[in-house]
Parts: C-alpha cells; structure tokens; sequence
C-alpha cells in the first residue's frame, strides 16, 4: 500500500479503516494503492474542476453515524419491493422472495475495469464490505417496482455496492432514493447488465441534508436490442455527484439518460454521464435540465464516445439551465468524440434567466410574480418529469418540484 501523501481528515480516516481491517484480498489492496495514488479528486484533474470533492471533505471533521430514523418513504404507496442500505449496512426485505427474483448480500465486486482510474471507485472497491445482489431470471417482468433507499446520518462515512442483472427479456422498474442528514459522505457503486432483449427503467432521487457529500456511480452494460432509461432528480447537497456510466456492448440498443437539479442556498448538484458505443445500429437521448438560485451551482458534464465499430449510433444531447439570481451558477461540459463515419450525433447546451415576455404574458394573465415564476420553472424542470411512462411515479416526483418551488 502506498502511504497517502498529506492526507486529509477523511483520507486518514478512510486509510485507517482500511489498515484495521482483518483481512483484505489482494484486489481491494490494489484499489486502495490506487486511491491512495490519486487522492480525493479535486479541481485540477478536468472531470472534477467543479466539483471539488477534496475541498468538500476538508471542510468537514469526520465522526460518527447518528442513529437512523427511517421514516416512510414517499413510493411506498407504490407497493414497491423495499431494500434500505443504512450507512453502509444492507436490510433486505422481510417477505417471502418472489418468483422470478434472486437476492442477498454478497461479497462486493472487486473491481470494474472501465472505472479503475476513477478514485472514487476504487476507494469504493477497496472498503466496500458488503453489496447487496439483484437479478432477474429470463423473460420476467417484475410488475412491482424495486426500491433502492440509500439513508446516511451523521458525520461519518460509509460505502456499499449494487451488483443487479437483469436476464434476457427481462424487464425491471428500479428506484433508488438518498436521504438524510449530516455531514458524512457516502460512496455507491452499482455495476448493472442489461442483458438480450431485457428493458430496465431506472429512476434516482436525491433529497439530502445540505451538508451531506455523496457521489453515486451507476456503470451499467447494455447487450443486444436491451433498452435502459435511467431520470435523476436532486436538490442537491454540499456535494452531490450521480455518474452514469453506459455502454452499448450489443448492436440494436438503445438508452434514454435524463436528469434534473434544483438548487439553492450554497448547494451543489453535479450530474456526469459517460456513454460509450461499440456495437453498431443504437440510439441514446439525453437530456438536462438544471434550476440554481442564491449561491446554487448545477454542473453538467455529458460525453458519448463512438468507437469505429458503432456505426449507425444515433446519438442526441441537451443541456439547459435556468438561473434565477445573480449568485448562481451553471457549468456545463457536453462533449462527443467520434471515430465512425455513419453516425447521427449531436449536442447543445444553454444557460440563461427566465423568459421576461412569458412572465409579462402571465401576469397579464392574474398570476402575481412568484407564482408566473414557479409556473415557468415547473414547465421548463416538466420536460424531464415527463420522461417517466410511470403515471403514480411521475406524479410523486412532479409534486417534488412543486415543493420545492413553494419553499423558495
């Protein structure tokens, strides 16, 4: 193992965890090397210039979790299938298994070659010590949706893992939620495969204390004719980053990557998507929508990689913000790089304040001020909203980004 140079609070803590350890496989050992190589990221390595994950955690003392007072969550009235994962801890269900389904704790994946220079991941394959196992047998549509809930307390920090495959013409609704309070941090990787024919529909909430850092990755496989939708909503925290990792292995694919972000006060929303095409004849959508007011900052960055392979990739991005007061702020980073010649790919971005004639056309039309504002921003933040075919979902995270514009 090789010793962290000038480590921070958390770097000392989380090598300590580490060195305190029973017993470690030879996998872990090289994850932790490399971590310890690379460091917390911080704003000098390009993918994290805003979203200085370092400076977030030097900010803060680690300490302990705080007990958890798991409240129920808003899609319970879904019926869904619930798993928590408590700081760190996995709690399965207490009902009989279903048909169809497989799972239970495991021993975490030692390592995901795509993100091996990832620090985060690789401080994650090295003191994640437990990962909850998912899969779905062949031809199984699950009617229930599964729900995923990520709940961390306190100041201290904790990892944990998802390892999820969905079988051949299987099909699948996930939903994962992070919740509360505190100024830990707290690391989830979960590796997924989308095998032949399987459809999965993936939905992810965040609605954290303001002084929580969280950083989420999603690196999920996709094989022959499979279909993945995967729509983000935060609020954002003093750090919250949600990866999503894609990449179409089997011609005939497609994906729909979507997301949202609102933020006030000093919160921070970061929403970063690498898709990689190496199989030829799929189609991915993507589209952001980022609301930042008072000292708000929503980050985008978004890149399709097509390899020589992917011919016939058809490939669009699109990312907007709106920003309501002088203090906030929007970063945006969509990128393509493209090594087919048949291909179909497209980017845009833009930032800007609201629309002042359609705020005079509704006050024209009786609406005082605030409400002609929150009327336009649900409308703009709707367009992702509307991405869930789910009715009961899409009116649980509609009504979200209702609330949160009466809290404004």
């Amino acid at each position: 193992m090789t010793a962290l140079a000038n480590p921070s609070p958390f770097e000392a803590a989380f090598e300590a965890d580490f060195t305190a350890r029973s017993a470690t496989s030879e996998a872990q050992a090289a994850a932790f090397d490399r971590f310890a190589k690379m460091g917390l990221p911080n704003r000098r390595i390009e993918g994290w210039k805003w979203s200085d994950m370092n400076a977030a955690l030097r900010s803060v003392e680690p300490g302990a979790a705080a007990e958890a007072d798991v409240k129920p969550s808003p899609f319970a009235e879904l019926g869904a299938l619930e798993f928590r994962i408590v700081n760190g801890r996995i709690e399965l269900p207490d009902e009989p298994v279903s048909e169809g389904l497989r799972y239970g704790v495991v021993n975490p994946v030692a390592t995901i070659p795509e993100l091996e220079n990832h620090p985060v991941a690789s401080l994650n394959v090295a003191l994640a010590r437990k990962a909850l196992g998912f899969e779905v047998s062949d031809d199984v549509a699950f009617d229930r949706p599964v729900l995923i809930r990520h709940i961390n307390t306190g100041n201290g920090f904790s990892f944990a893992q998802t390892m999820m495959r969905i079988s051949p013409g299987a099909r699948l609704r996930l939903i994962e939620t992070y919740e509360g309070a505190g100024a830990g941090f707290y690391s989830h990787l979960c590796h997924m495969v989308v095998r032949d024919g399987a459809e999965l529909r993936r939905a992810v909430w965040q609605d954290v204390g303001e002084n929580r850092i969280v950083n989420g990755i999603c690196a999920a496989k996709i094989d022959e004719k499979a279909d993945f939708q995967n729509t983000g909503l935060s609020t954002g925290s003093r750090l919250s980053r949600h990866e999503c990792h894609v990449h179409f292995w089997g011609p005939g694919s497609s994906a729909s990557i979507n997301s949202a972000a609102l933020v006030s006060g000093e919160r921070h929303s970061d929403f970063t998507t690498e898709t990689r095409f190496l199989a030829k004849d799929c189609v991915a959508s993507q589209v952001h929508k980022g609301v930042a007011k008072d000292r708000g900052r929503n980050v985008f960055q978004g890149k399709f990689h097509v390899l020589r392979e992917a011919q016939k990739t058809d490939a669009k991005m699109a990312a907007n913000a709106l920003l309501l007061s002088d203090g906030a702020e929007a970063n945006h980073k969509p990128e393509l790089e493209i090594y087919a010649d048949d291909v179909e790919c497209a980017h845009g971005s833009t930032v800007g304040a609201l629309d002042d004639d359609a705020l005079f056309y509704l006050r024209q039309r009786g609406l005082d001020e605030a409400s002609a504002k929150a009327l336009l921003v649900e409308a703009f933040v709707g367009e992702v909203v509307e991405k869930f075919e789910d009715d009961a979902l899409r009116e649980i995270f509609a009504a979200r980004v209702k609330e949160w514009l009466e809290q404004q």
